[in-house]
Parts: structure tokens; C-alpha cells; sequence
């Protein structure tokens, strides 16, 4: 059994996990953006000052990006 099927067998988040990985397995290059964007927003929100608002646009661009790969992906 893979790492995914089992991610898949998880109570109450089992579906979720595998409609993200539905889309994220069509859309690399989308899904490593989308990555980035989140790390660097957890970063900028870390090292603060200046960067506060950055980081939180970079992150909401992650958040969206996933809501956007539960919404596209296949049921």
C-alpha cells in the first residue's frame, strides 16, 4: 500500500486529501506555485516589518490555490 492510499484511508479528511491529489497530480506546475507562494507567505510573516502585508498575500494566494484544487478536483 502506498503513502497516498494511505492518506486516503484517513477518517474525516481521507476525501479531502484525495481530491487535492487528483488535481495536484494534473497541475505540477500550478501545485509548486502555489507551494512557494505559501512557504514564502509563512516566511514574510515570520520575519515581519516591512514584509507583514507581503506575507500575507503570499499566503492567501496558497490558501486560495488550494481551495481552488478541492474545488476543481475529481470527486
Amino acid at each position: 500500500m502506498s503513502l497516498d492510499e494511505q492518506l486516503y484511508r484517513l477518517p474525516l479528511i481521507g476525501w479531502i486529501i484525495k481530491r487535492l491529489y487528483s488535481y495536484f497530480k494534473k497541475n505540477t506546475a500550478i501545485t509548486d506555485l502555489m507551494h512557494v507562494a505559501a512557504g514564502l507567505g509563512i516566511g514574510f510573516l515570520i520575519v515581519g516589518g516591512t514584509l507583514t502585508l507581503w506575507g500575507i498575500f503570499a499566503l492567501a494566494i496558497g490558501v486560495l490555490g488550494h481551495v481552488y484544487a478541492f474545488i476543481k478536483g475529481e470527486k
